[in-house]
């Protein structure tokens, strides 16, 4: 065989085994995102007047939460309100209505106050100082799966967003609970702490 020949078959040879031999590998960019959320209270206080002949609010609340979450989270709203013995649970449910119970900031009501109001048969002069509204409703808006509902054994309302931005506005009427007002309520400042959390009781 001609060397030249030879010799160019030998060079294309080994040139197409260099091309078969070709490697690669790939690297993988990975970041983790861990679930989020945060509750932000659109107002810290809302003031009304209550008139002192009829128990009722000059206007009703509107207890608002905005929640931007990642992950679909739980949510849980509850209420508070200080007696002589410490903080209470202020939600209550009475005849298939939720109440929230508000009470006197300085001359705080007996513990017995609000377990008499809770017995959904109170009487005004056993409930002093502590003075009870219904709860209209809580309404979501935006990435909301689940309604809330009411848990009777944790008086708390339940309910569950997805990712995203979500509103949960909390109506509370300015008609007063009649067995829970009278002249034996003292003048001053009535409050309930309505918090919205992630994490059940």
């Amino acid at each position: 065989m001609n060397k030249k020949l030879l010799t160019t078959m030998l060079v294309l040879g080994a040139a197409s085994l260099g091309v078969q031999a070709e490697t690669f590998d790939t690297q993988i960019l990975r970041a983790t995102l861990a679930p989020f959320v945060d509750i932000k209270a659109e107002t810290d206080i809302q003031t009304k007047t209550i008139d002192p002949e009829t128990g009722n609010l000059d206007s009703g609340f509107s207890s608002i939460f905005t929640i931007r979450s990642n992950a679909e989270t739980d949510l849980y709203l509850t209420a508070k309100a200080d007696t002589q013995n410490g903080y209470e649970q202020a939600f209550f449910k009475k005849a298939g209505v939720v109440y929230v119970i508000l009470t006197n900031t300085e001359k705080k009501p007996a513990g017995s106050a609000l377990a008499d109001i809770r017995t959904g048969t109170a009487i005004p002069s056993n409930n002093a100082n502590a003075i009870a509204y219904p709860v209209s409703g809580v309404e979501i808006a935006g990435a909301t799966t689940v309604e809330p509902q009411y848990n009777d054994g944790k008086n708390q309302y339940e309910f569950k967003v997805n990712p995203g931005v979500t509103t949960a506005t909390t109506t509370i009427s300015s008609s007063v609970d009649s067995t829970t007002y009278s002249f034996d309520d003292n003048a001053g400042t009535y409050e309930a702490h309505v918090t919205l959390t992630d994490t059940t009781t």
